[in-house]
């Protein structure tokens, strides 16, 4: 023996390749010293290779123990082996394919198709030997015969698979079989026979080849299958005789055939064939030649009945299981057998029927384990890709390339541009000349030398040369001339012509032109972002926003632009030169991100005169704790006949006389004239709203008639009791309109500037509930429970109190009932808060208006839900407006208010004989967010329009609630706070809820009027699987509670384990029942049966659950506003996101700051958005979505402006838009 080939690194072959090699590898022959199986495919120069001649024998393997009647299984039904005896149809010979799996600690899992990073094997050449070349067949060594071996191992790391191939030349030789295969020496011997005893032989014909080939199959069939005596074949047989005679004894001798003389005979044919021996030595050598023996018998003319011999079997697909890339994707293509696979895929290892995926995938493969080839697989990549027109391929090319990769003919170019070979040994120093030399001669060309010297370092992994080739120098003329540009060309144009030559063309040089351009420009946000955005492709280190803020020392993002600037400034004067750049740098991203041409302008020049951009919407200043007023103002500014109607608002002014305050009639009550009266009374960056148009806004009527209670008659505050707060609270809150669902988001009087968020800078802190506990409130009240007025109810004492009663409150029809335990949890809903001894809500204002009841009103400090702040801006606006009618019977009035915002819930209660109903109009839906788990919007909703059973006169009685007209605009309230009834505290429910970007309403809508609902049968379907699923849930954890130390199933198994112990031990004087244990074992199959079916149906449900209403899509409705809540149920910070369908954006609204928000993930795949969480959501009906909402632009006019302070007046200049919106809103 002799070893050829040992290495474990270099190309490698998939599965495909390395079998596909082996088909065509002729084990006879070796072509110009080339093997198919070990060496290297040749690399192609586009000259054509000879892998195989035509006369070279195409494998087709067939399995070997498809030709043996009793089929023996080709595998040992070990694991950790698998292998595949074959045999060419053709040329015979045969074929030993094994895969071998190492133990675990040499390797992990096997490649597989379902793997992304290894779906294949990719195997190595390890080793190779054969069997030496002077070995004669008839001598004793012909039981190994002569072969060739090969071995190999995956490239993946954790890989354990090793392949090895055996080829075995044929056993029979073609001279060996002469006697019997061919037909005139059969027919001559059989003639000769007949004739020396012609009546013994009389009948009989000489042989076919097909005949003495089947005898002699027979003959070794039997000798491989018996197990006692071996059987004698005699030599005086008239079937022996015909086929074999003396002529073929040669034959029997080479199979270990033996003859014997029977003594007991008395003729001279007394001589016998015993059939071969089978021993450990010669087993395989005799299976071979039967195989072989029987491939002859079934490629010779058919004569006779052949149903009795096997039907060879393709060994193709086992050898694809073995080897793991059965059924793997492949390329779909017009096939043609003769035409010849580009040789390129030879060299990446791969076939022509890869799909794109798996050629890239092999490509990567060949460069990690060959490196040093990789420029030549670059070219046959980039070959196939053009030769397919694949994309996928093109885009790996072009990110190779741009990443610095080159092919090898790049390479010969880059070194021949300088006239020496890509093998040349020349020195740095030489190659540095040679390139100076070229670009005296010939300058123009210095960018294609530039980029040829790049190859060349990389080639050479020269740091100098590389330091050479990427000299970043360049002026505003050469870039603009590089990018074939010029100095006023738009800055989109600029952009466009960068990037498309970055595709293409030297990604180092395009990036320096355009920074060098955008340098000059520094004011142009769109350079400026391209100018980064191409730089971090290159794998320049751009700093995060995040850490921009950070070198900064800037607390939060919510600061103004002037802040930025002076955080930047302070530290600038300071700073060294290279921190200098590093803070310009962190200014720059800031801006880029809140697209802020005011902060690239100062960085230019501290003195530039900035305008104010037209392109955007108009920010609000913050007059102290007004951002989500600011917030709300910006969203109803979006509202087309909101903001009509305020603009033009003398047109829907309602007339003050008898007969309109007798029919006026709003949020179910009468509405006083007094009421009606208070409710109808810039080339900057953002519009100041006044304090008036605050108070108008965030107190309700009922909040102003307690302050002026207040100032006349004031209680002490030793005196105070709890009794008279709860009135108070309680009667404002019963009575105030629109009514208020629950106890919502508060906004209420500022905090101490210890307690404010120091992240909160923009606007001081906008409290969302009580900020202290109530047990606080008692001690620094000294109240006590004795304080209480004895004609306080005892039901509002025991709500305020919250009963330590587990069950969740609903209001239903304004009756509190408990929830039974079928019913949706609801959240917990806090009592009302005693009033603080704090100042009121402090202001900064150089207002000089004497008028001391909005003054009284602020110190008031009234605490008003957020959406009390909603309400009270519709309910004045709809009592300031003239009615375009009435409703029936209620007398409500009609208006533009209504019909945008206003729809209408029925709620049906089953009583014991009838149906009741009940009619509920609304301007928001509450949304109720789960304790721990993610909650989409429709499972929120559901909560509300679900059956459940509640409490009325004693009785449970299913109750369930449908919508019954829908407004145009859609508002929900996601009530977010909750109270700790243990601690007596407020706490923020920052749980997601997930919010559509479009959400349909078919399923809550009310159509009883039709005997064949099809909504209602849906809905009542999914009450059913709710009610089930519950079920099915609560029993899936009890039997797999993780919270106990053992679940049932564990249990159970640990008990039979320790009683089989016990039982084992036979322990005297204890007796256990012997069908104990396996009584045990099939209650453990049935409880892991109970388990698996619970699973099964729990994933049916939650299926059905979320298909129940995809189809039903008539109301739909789109997104428009998201607003945002920072910080804690005490307080914190408001802005608002708003969708402009007109140009398919989003923007931020934050107090004085509008900004686009370009990535949408950061709105909609992120728990928190912003690091808030949404508040409060709206909805416009898709149909007429750009009737009813649409962005309006400023007009900032060129006008010189003068000392007056606007903050007081809000007197911007005339035409602009949205100051003409805020004067008109002050005014109403």
């Amino acid at each position: 023996m002799m070893a050829f080939h040992n290495e474990s690194i270099g190309p490698g072959k998939t599965p495909p390749r390395l079998i596909a090699d082996l088909l065509d590898y002729n084990p006879r022959l070796k072509r110009d010293g080339y093997n198919l199986m070990t060496d290297p495919a040749p690399k192609f120069c586009d000259e054509a290779l000879n892998r195989r001649s035509p006369s070279d024998c195409r494998h087709r393997l067939i399995k070997k123990d498809s030709l043996h009647t009793t089929k023996p299984s080709n595998n040992d039904g070990s694991k950790s082996t698998q292998h595949v005896e074959a045999m060419c149809l053709t040329c015979r010979c045969h074929f030993s394919i094994n895969a071998v799996f190492r133990p675990t600690e040499f390797g992990g899992e096997p490649c597989s198709l379902f793997e992304p990073h290894f779906p294949m094997h990719h195997f190595i050449l390890t080793s190779s030997s054969r069997s030496e070349e002077n070995i004669n067949p008839a001598d004793a060594i012909k039981y190994d015969g002569l072969y060739e071996w090969y071995e190999y191992s995956c490239s993946a790391p954790n890989c354990p698979i090793i392949v090895s191939i055996k080829i075995l030349f044929p056993r029979l030789s073609k001279s060996l079989l002469l006697p019997i295969e061919d037909s005139e020496l059969l027919e001559e011997r059989g003639i000769r026979e007949i004739q020396k005893d012609p009546v013994r032989f009389d009948g009989e014909r000489p042989a076919e080849p097909i005949t003495a080939l089947s005898h002699l199959r027979s003959y070794l069939s039997d000798a491989l299958s018996c197990k006692g005596d071996l059987r004698k074949i005699s030599t005086r047989n008239k079937k022996f005789r015909i086929s074999f005679a003396d002529d073929c004894n040669y034959i029997f001798e080479y199979l270990d055939f033996k003859l014997v003389r029977d003594t007991l005979e008395g003729d001279e044919f007394n001589t016998f064939w015993r059939l071969p021996r089978i021993t450990d030595n010669n087993k395989k050598f005799i299976e071979d030649a039967y195989f072989e023996i029987t491939l002859r018998v079934l490629t010779q003319p058919k004569h006779f009945d052949m149903r009795t011999f096997p039907t060879p079997v393709c060994a193709m697909k086992h050898i694809r299981i073995v080897l793991g890339y059965n059924d793997y994707p492949e390329r779909t293509r017009l096939f043609d057998a003769d035409t010849e696979e580009h040789p390129y895929y030879a060299s990446l290892g791969a076939v022509g029927d890869f799909t794109d995926g798996l050629l890239n995938w092999a490509y990567d493969r060949q460069c990690e384990c060959d490196p040093i080839n990789k420029p030549y697989y670059l070219d046959c990549l980039q070959d196939l890709a053009q030769g397919r027109g694949s994309d996928d391929l093109q885009t790996k090319v072009v990110m190779a390339t741009s990443a610095g990769d080159y092919g090898l003919k790049d390479l010969k170019n880059a070194y021949g541009l300088f006239g020496i070979s890509h093998e040349t040994t020349e020195p740095d120093e030489n190659i540095i000349d040679l390139y100076r030399s070229y670009l005296e001669s010939t300058p123009h060309m210095k960018d294609e030398a530039n980029s040829c010297l790049r190859i060349i370092a990389k080639h050479r992994n020269s740091a100098r040369i590389e330091s050479l080739a990427n000299e970043k120098h360049m002026n505003f003329h050469e870039a603009l001339e590089f990018l074939g540009v010029g100095p006023d060309t738009a800055p989109e144009f600029i952009e466009a012509s960068a990037v498309a030559m970055f595709a293409d063309g030297d990604k180092q040089r395009v990036t320096l032109a355009l920074k060098t351009i955008a340098e000059q420009k520094p004011c142009d946000i769109t350079l400026q972002r391209a100018a980064v955005t191409m730089a971090s492709k290159t794998g320049e280190v751009i700093i995060s926003v995040i850490d921009a803020y950070k070198y900064l020392q800037i607390p939060s993002n919510t600061i103004s632009d002037e802040g930025i600037l002076n955080y930047f400034q302070s530290l600038h004067d300071k700073a060294s030169p290279a921190f200098k750049e590093r803070l310009s740098e962190a200014v720059r991203v800031i801006a880029l991100e809140r697209n802020s041409s005011f902060l690239l302008a100062k960085l230019q020049d501290p003195d530039a005169e900035v305008q104010a951009s037209t392109a955007e919407p108009v920010g609000l200043d913050n007059i102290g704790n007004t951002c989500y007023l600011n917030s709300l103002l910006q969203y109803y500014y979006t509202v087309k006949p909101l903001r009509d109607m305020i603009i033009n608002f003398d047109n829907y002014r309602m007339e003050i006389n008898d007969e309109n305050l007798k029919k006026k009639k709003v949020g179910g009550r009468q509405v006083e004239k007094a009421e009606i009266i208070k409710a109808q009374r810039s080339s900057t960056s953002s519009v100041r709203p006044t304090k008036e148009l605050a108070a108008l806004t965030i107190f309700s009527t009922q909040a102003e008639q307690a302050a002026r209670k207040k100032s006349i008659n004031v209680i002490p505050e030793s005196k105070t009791s709890l009794a008279q707060v709860w009135q108070d609270q309680t009667s404002s809150r019963i009575f105030s309109s629109p009514q208020v669902i629950g106890n919502e988001v508060e906004m209420t009087e500022i905090i101490k500037e210890k307690e404010v968020d120091r992240l909160d800078t923009s606007s001081e802190a906008t409290l969302v509930d009580a900020n202290s506990s109530y047990s606080e409130e008692f001690k620094s009240k000294n109240w006590s429970p004795t304080h209480i007025d004895s004609n306080i109810e005892e039901k509002e004492f025991k709500y305020m109190l919250n009963s330590e009663s587990g069950a969740d409150t609903i209001i239903t029809n304004n009756v509190s009932v408990e929830a039974s335990p079928s019913a949706v949890e609801m959240p917990e809903i806090p009592p009302p808060i005693p009033p603080r001894n704090k100042a009121g809500l402090v202001i900064t204002t150089d207002e000089s208006n004497d008028s001391n009841s909005v003054d009284k009103l602020w110190d008031f400090g009234s605490q008003q839900d957020v959406t009390e702040v909603i309400g009270n801006v519709l309910f004045r606006l709809q009592c300031a407006i003239t009615a375009t009618g009435y409703e029936y019977p209620s007398g409500e009035q009609i208006d533009i208010i209504r019909e945008s915002f206003f729809g209408a819930n029925t709620v049906y209660t089953q009583k014991s004989h009838s149906l009741q109903q009940k009619v509920e109009a609304w301007s928001y839906l509450l949304v109720f967010p789960a304790k721990s788990m993610t909650r989409s919007i429709y499972e929120a909703l559901d909560i509300s329009f679900d059956e459940q059973m509640v409490e009325i006169d004693g009785y449970l009685v299913p109750q369930y609630t449908s919508i019954s007209r829908l407004p145009r605009i859609m508002q929900f309230h996601i009530q977010r706070t909750a109270f700790d009834q243990e601690n007596l505290r407020s706490w923020k429910n920052r749980t997601p809820v997930t919010i559509p970007e479009t959400l349909y309403l078919d399923r809550y809508m009310d159509d009883s009027d039709d005997p064949n609902s099809a909504i209602l049968r849906r809905r009542r379907e999914t009450w059913i699987w709710k009610r089930q699923l519950a079920a099915l849930e609560a029993r899936y954890v009890t039997l797999l509670d993780t919270q106990a130390d053992l679940n049932v199933p564990d249990a159970l198994i640990a008990t039979q384990e320790w009683i089989s112990k016990i039982q084992e031990l036979e322990i005297d004087g204890i007796k256990i029942n012997p069908e104990l244990p396996e009584l045990l074992e099939m209650r453990i199959s049935e409880i892991s049966h109970e388990i698996d079916q619970i699973s099964m149906r729990i994933a049916v449900l939650q299926q059905n659950l979320k298909n129940q209403f995809t189809d039903m899509r008539k109301h739909e409705y789109k997104l428009h506003a998201l607003f945002i809540h920072h910080g804690e149920a005490g307080g914190g910070h408001y802005w608002v996101y708003i969708y402009d369908s007109v140009h398919d954006i989003w923007r931020q609204y934050n107090d004085e700051h509008v900004t686009e928000v370009r990535n949408r993930d950061f709105i909609f795949k992120h728990e928190t958005v912003g690091g808030g969480t949404p508040y409060y959501v709206v909805y416009v009906r898709s149909s007429e979505l750009n009737e009813i909402v649409n962005p309006v632009f400023r007009e900032v006019l060129n006008t010189e402006t003068d000392n007056t302070d606007h903050r007081l007046t809000n007197e911007v200049p005339e035409g602009s838009s949205a100051s003409n919106c805020a004067k008109a809103t002050d005014e109403i």
